[in-house]
């Protein structure tokens, strides 16, 4: 067999070329191709060789991962590069199967999606326009209202390119996960504000075939959409995250909320299966739930009342 790391580099190369994977996937499966590359050699003390009695390798390096405090749901990923390597050499022929076909991830809790409240977005997005207010600031804005106006995630609203944003027909044209086109409708008023942001960003750079600019006039990275709407949640009580992923997942909840039709709404976030969408009807039922809280009779009665007796019971 060739020279181990060789291996690596042609499945990356593999991946770019053939699969034609996004530079993020491509990225993701190479960093944790690297990390048990390095488990294997310091364990093995020498020079790594893929082979078909991997397995104990496999699950010795996914259980430190986890001591180690690694979350059950990237240890599921980093298994998942791994078959496909494996899979990847079986092409080759350099092996005849791979020794962890039938190995499962482990189980992650999945919590609900972070939720922020309507009004709080509301309050966010329709901000009073401050006098002299910078390009940046529309811009920041315009950031909040696509992410949650759109269900957009924040590679995707950094990755448009001015074209794909029709402001005559009101709809995005969304680059999703694998590669996968999708329309997205908007309304009026983020029509309105997208034209804005267009007259401040032409203004100061001119022409671009970009949509989103960074103060250098390059395209605007995701990590910094993250960072907008992080600082932009900083005051929202009790949020246990706040990235741009919390606003897609209030999109979702509102248009749940307000009888949405779910096969519709897996279409419009490009879900490849509607399981993920359905994560969002249990967030809709924690909102009516603390909704009927407030009924007069939602309370628990009082310890020392007797409960009535009621020999019915009804479905």
């Amino acid at each position: 067999m060739s020279t181990e790391p060789d291996l690596f580099q042609r499945f990356e190369d593999y991946l770019r070329y053939e699969l034609d994977a996004s530079p993020r996937t491509v990225s993701s499966y190479s960093r944790d191709l690297e990390r048990y590359r390095r488990y294997a050699e310091e364990r093995l003390a020498e020079p790594f060789t893929p082979s078909e009695g991997d397995l104990d390798l496999v699950r010795g390096w996914l259980s430190s991962s986890l001591d180690a405090g690694v979350k059950a749901s990237s240890v599921g990923k980093y298994l998942s590069s791994v078959k496909s390597f494996y899979r990847y050499l079986i092409k080759l022929g350099l092996l005849r199967r791979s020794p962890i076909q039938q190995l499962r991830p482990p189980k992650a809790d999945k919590p609900l999606p972070v939720y922020v409240p309507t009004e709080e977005l509301n309050r966010l997005i329709d901000e009073p326009q401050e006098p002299g207010e910078d390009w940046q600031a529309v811009r920041d804005r315009l950031i909040l209202a696509m992410l949650y106006e759109c269900g957009l995630r924040r590679s995707e609203l950094a990755g448009l390119a001015d074209g794909d944003v029709d402001t005559r027909q009101r709809q995005l044209k969304v680059l999703g996960k694998g590669r996968k086109e999708r329309i997205v409708p908007f309304g009026e008023q983020l029509a309105e504000a997208i034209e804005r942001w267009r007259g401040e960003r032409t203004q100061i750079f001119g022409d671009s075939p970009h949509f989103l600019l960074s103060s250098r006039g390059k395209p605007l990275s995701d990590s910094a959409i993250y960072r907008v709407v992080h600082a932009a949640l900083r005051d929202v009580p009790k949020l246990t995250r706040r990235g741009a992923h919390a606003l897609r997942h209030s999109f979702a909840t509102d248009m749940l909320n307000a009888g949405g039709d779910l096969m519709l709404l897996r279409e419009l976030m490009g879900h490849n299966s509607v399981s993920t969408t359905v994560r969002y009807t249990h967030t809709s039922f924690e909102q009516l739930r603390k909704l009927y809280a407030a009924h007069p009779r939602a309370a628990s009665p009082p310890k020392d009342a007797a409960p009535e007796d009621d020999p019915t019971t009804e479905d």
